[in-house]
């Protein structure tokens, strides 16, 4: 989520995935619309509402973000360290099992990527079989509709 504070400025939530945020560190936030991430300062952190000094792997928490504007900020966006040197992707291969659908899948079809904090239309380009169907397995070239993802 993205907050938008008086007195404070923006704030986003989320789950550390791993390592560790602490105050005043500087993360990359990002991919924006042109796939360029940004470099943001972490003004400070909250979890349960109450200031804390770190947040660890696994822990939730809201970081208020130094110059950053709430319009900057979608959701999706991720802030990483900048030893990462992250790269934003239209495009990445997938192994698709059909679970159920009541059609037959073929390319060009327009699936809902759901994956970490990603929602996003992306239809399959390829595909290693020409049709799926439920129970079926196959390996697809994906590509992202709106934005570039992390």
């Amino acid at each position: 989520d993205v907050y938008q504070v008086p007195g404070v400025g923006t704030v986003v939530c989320g789950t550390c995935l791993s390592g560790v945020i602490r105050l005043n560190d500087v993360l990359l936030l990002g991919p924006d619309v042109l796939g360029a991430f940004v470099p943001v300062s972490v003004r400070s952190v909250q979890r349960k509402r109450l200031p804390v000094a770190e947040v660890r792997g696994g822990q939730t928490a809201s970081f208020a973000l130094k110059k950053i504007k709430r319009s900057m900020v979608r959701k999706g966006m991720v802030m990483v360290a900048r030893a990462l040197e992250p790269k934003a992707c239209w495009e990445f291969d997938a192994e698709i099992l059909v679970l159920h659908h009541p059609t037959t899948i073929s390319p060009k079809y327009q699936a809902v990527v759901h994956c970490g904090s990603i929602r996003q239309t992306a239809p399959i380009l390829n595909m290693s079989l020409p049709h799926l169907r439920t129970g079926d397995k196959a390996y697809c070239r994906v590509k992202f509709l709106k934005n570039t993802e992390y």
